[in-house]
């Protein structure tokens, strides 16, 4: 099974001063730092043996700080000779659809054809879509008719589209795409059950990022599978994003907790689950308005600078998505949860939270010696509970 390693740059230290609205003086750790240091970990994916390098799109907080996912991974295309490249996941509503075409075919010339897992999603923050300029209410809308402009552009040939928003004229992308049916190569994610149907039914594979429990991803998968047949489609295999610490011994896993509690808190207060007012109201968001109880938790005592709580006790990553352990630990962890999930394809993410870099380097690679060769054996098969359940009479 290919294993990729996911960056994304984290100030986490700073939301205290962000949760204090107290703007008057600069973060401790420019954000520039916090950005070559995970850089210097996407270095440690090809010569460690790693797959692949994926980055997300995050801007205006702390959390994730790649404002052009794109972008990151052209820097990578350039200084690596064999990795593929992935997003998980390039924000589609933000971006006029015959842009990022024109994006996403560049870099699979610039890359040579390694941009393998063109992962999208359709955002949440609504920071990040204020932002950006975006209304939110639309980013169903847009997610969908951004699809259908990247099917008709990266087929090569020439099209046109009138959507309820967008309008393009008769034209064709220019550089045209290197790989023949790049379309292909989308995968999508979504927290909502409309949203995965919606995907499933267009054929879409999906993109897990720890945000469920492994066993609630292995249902959703057979569910796509079940929507896949109704439209005469082959069953998929989803790609997962796991979150990994590798340590050499069974204490040194403890120290995560720390960690863990501050990365459940970035996505709590970056993504505004702890007021249900960010999401009442909003067309497309209503799923979201039942997280504010546990939210709000979360959020009173990060601004209290009350103590870690652990990973069972927060929302955000699931701990059944947190590879933590000695590497025995973390291999038995990931062939239970490939069983459960049916992934073909893991992406780990070796920094979170306030995890120390030097600490997200040295587990990286101990990881690459003890664990991925043992994973680049192993098989990863499409197993029954992923199916149809009228494909198991």
């Amino acid at each position: 099974m290919k294993v990729n390693i996911g960056l994304g740059a984290h100030n986490s230290h700073d939301w205290d001063r962000v949760l204090a609205e107290d703007f008057s003086r600069p973060p401790d750790t420019p954000d520039w730092q916090c950005v070559q240091s995970t850089l210097a970990i996407g270095d440690l994916a090809e010569p460690l043996g790693f797959d692949g390098i994926w980055v997300p799109e995050h801007c205006g907080t702390p959390y994730g700080m790649t404002p052009n996912p794109i972008q990151a991974l052209s820097y990578f295309a350039g200084r690596t000779e064999r990795v593929s490249l992935g997003t998980f996941v390039a924000v589609a509503p933000w971006w006029h659809p015959v842009r990022l075409a024109h994006q996403i075919a560049y870099l699979d010339i610039l890359s040579n054809g390694r941009y393998t897992t063109i992962g999208i999603g359709r955002g949440v923050s609504k920071g990040e879509f204020a932002a950006v300029g975006v209304p939110r209410e639309e980013s169903r809308q847009r997610f969908n008719e951004a699809l259908d402009i990247l099917q008709l552009a990266l087929s090569g040939e020439r099209f046109a589209y009138q959507g309820e928003i967008f309008t393009v004229p008769e034209m064709s992308l220019r550089p045209e795409p290197q790989t023949p049916d790049l379309f292909s190569r989308v995968y999508s994610s979504s927290s909502t059950a409309e949203s995965l149907e919606i995907l499933a039914r267009r054929g879409m594979v999906p993109l897990f990022v720890g945000n469920k429990p492994i066993e609630d991803a292995g249902r959703e998968v057979q569910q796509v599978n079940t929507f896949r047949q109704e439209e005469g489609l082959p069953p998929c295999q989803p790609k997962n994003v796991m979150f990994m610490y590798c340590t050499p011994t069974a204490e040194d896993a403890a120290k995560t907790e720390e960690w863990i509690w501050t990365a459940n808190r970035d996505v709590t207060v970056h993504y505004g689950f702890a007021d249900a007012s960010n999401f009442k109201g909003v067309k497309g968001y209503e799923a979201y308005a039942a997280r504010e109880a546990t939210a709000t938790a979360v959020l009173a005592s990060s601004v209290s600078g009350e103590a870690s709580k652990g990973p069972s006790k927060t929302p955000g990553y699931h701990a059944s998505n947190l590879l933590i352990g000695t590497p025995e630990e973390i291999f038995n962890r990931l062939k239970a949860a490939q069983q459960a999930c049916s992934f073909c394809e893991l992406t780990i993410v070796p920094q979170f939270g306030t995890m120390p870099y030097d600490e997200a380097m040295a587990s990286t690679r101990l990881f690459a010696a003890e664990v991925l060769p043992a994973v680049h054996d192993m098989d990863a098969p499409l197993h029954a509970a992923a199916l149809p359940e009228n494909a198991l009479a």
